[in-house]
């Protein structure tokens, strides 16, 4: 047979004044087939070869029962060769699409209308949107009312579970009441198996429709007409809203898809030839009650909360306010982007950004307020005592500034520490041993009672319950002035003397 391209430049050819011999010539076609194209004016249509249709004729029960038992082409034909068919796989391929085509068209199919409050169909589909300035994909999911045609559009992040379920959610609290029937695609996240007439449910997702008091409906596979409904729309969203828009963040994609829905909903639809809105009114009646608290069931997921108030979540950590006392919170993901935590009893306590997988734990401090004003109340209060009993020595508050900035996290810690190694000292061997310690710039707590031992009679324990009266130094040999900038050569001269005053 000549090909299009072989009938265009024969035509030519001819045209330009070219015998049939010299183009049969240039075109590699015999002189019949350059004659046949230049009488025949229209163009040449490629044929299949028709396969021969009598061999397989035999078969039709058998292929028949198969379509009827859903059984695969390769599957048939392995019990057609069992049978005695000899010919080859193409022609047995092609005779069943054939088979089928005349199955479908004798079956044919009509539209199918709902009652008010009668069925519901959900489905979703992904985009690439630009947000922010940089591409995010974007799944937005549908649920659409069978009567009224009334549609709720609500973006996401996520394509998990909890997303989807919570889309679901979202669409019964929009339209204040829920359809005795859900129609849903056979996604993981709802239907686990679906083989002819047996549909095996997910778990979760049969909760929430208990939940709602709504029976679910898987969709024929393979049948994409079953829930037209709700698909049909998608094509008018990507097309009218989303195809040439870019927004500032994820609420402003938020706001626009809401007014786009308000605007959506007043047109007239060209099926009911009645706008959503108005019908809506007519189905509202007829929609079930919706329970009074949301669906607590698989969109919280129960946290043990740390003693520091970090619970982990999807790989990365979060705060929660320390003060409340939480060692359990319930944690759900909203729309991809942000969780909310509640408290076991069901009121909410904070939200964060979701964080990517391994991210730094999420911390704010006004989770820790509360705690780090306890803190500052203790430290003033330490400060203030420490300051009473050593007013008048410089050298005290030199020890007490260092050692505040020695330890920055937990002051209150080391300065109580150093008040109960003081308790039963007298301020005189104190204010010694809190010399010493800046002279060798040892400022931790763990080092006075070496300090403080140099001073004390052995048989003195430090903080003992029965307190040593205080020490008095002798007038004729008053103490020196304290220069923490210069040595203790003063302190070393009086030793002696103080040791012989302090024996027994």
């Amino acid at each position: 047979m000549i090909t299009l391209e072989d009938w265009q430049t024969i035509r030519h050819l001819a045209a330009a004044g070219h015998s049939q011999r010299a183009i049969a010539r240039i075109v590699k076609r015999s002189r019949k087939a350059v004659a046949h194209a230049l009488k025949d004016d229209s163009p040449p249509v490629y044929e299949r070869e028709p396969f021969r249709k009598v061999a397989l004729e035999g078969f039709r029960a058998v292929v028949e029962q198969g379509l009827e038992a859903g059984l695969c082409g390769s599957r048939m034909l392995c019990s057609l060769r069992g049978s005695g068919y000899g010919g080859s796989d193409a022609t047995f391929y092609r005779w069943l699409a054939q088979v089928r085509k005349e199955r479908s068209a004798e079956q044919g199919s009509c539209r199918f209308e709902t009652g008010p409050g009668e069925q519901a169909q959900f489905d979703w589909s992904p985009y690439t949107l630009r947000i922010g300035g940089s591409q995010l994909r974007v799944l937005v999911y549908a649920l659409l009312l069978g009567y009224s045609r009334r549609v709720h559009w609500y973006p996401s992040l996520s394509e998990k579970q909890d997303s989807v379920l919570e889309a679901i959610e979202a669409g019964w609290r929009h339209f204040g009441g829920a359809c005795r029937y859900l129609l849903t695609d056979n996604a993981k996240s709802m239907v686990l198996r679906h083989r002819r007439s047996e549909v095996r449910w997910n778990s979760q997702f049969l909760a929430l429709c208990g939940h709602y008091r709504v029976q679910p409906i898987a969709a024929t596979p393979g049948h994409p007409q079953t829930k037209g409904k709700v698909e049909n729309p998608f094509r008018v969203l990507e097309n009218r809203f989303l195809k040439g828009s870019e927004w500032r963040d994820f609420d402003h994609l938020t706001e626009d898809l809401a007014r786009f829905e308000a605007q959506w909903e007043q047109r007239e639809h060209q099926t009911t030839r009645v706008a959503p809105s108005a019908r809506f009114e007519e189905e509202r009646p007829r929609l079930l009650a919706l329970p009074r608290e949301p669906f607590l069931g698989c969109l919280h997921h129960l946290r043990e909360v740390s003693l520091d108030g970090l619970f982990s979540f999807d790989g990365t950590r979060y705060c929660v306010p320390v003060h409340l006392g939480l060692t359990q919170v319930r944690v759900r993901s909203r729309q991809g982007r942000e969780i909310v935590v509640y408290h076991p009893k069901g009121e909410e306590v904070i939200r964060h950004p979701l964080m990517p997988r391994g991210s730094a734990p999420q911390l704010r401090p006004e989770c820790y307020e509360n705690c780090q004003r306890r803190r500052r109340a203790c430290l003033l209060g330490l400060l203030a005592e420490f300051r009473r009993r050593f007013e008048a020595a410089a050298v005290a508050e030199l020890y007490l500034r260092r050692l505040l900035s020695r330890h920055p996290n937990h002051p209150e810690d080391a300065l109580g520490r150093v008040l109960a190694l003081l308790e039963t000292v007298p301020d005189a061997v104190a204010l010694m041993a809190i010399a010493d310690a800046i002279e060798y710039n040892l400022l931790d707590p763990k080092y006075l009672p070496d300090f403080l031992s140099r001073y004390l009679r052995p048989a003195q324990a430090i903080g003992a319950a029965c307190p040593q009266p205080p020490y008095q130094p002798s007038a004729s040999q008053p103490l020196p002035a304290l220069d923490v900038e210069r040595t203790l050569d003063g302190f070393a001269a009086l030793l002696p003397t103080l040791r012989k005053e302090m024996k027994p």
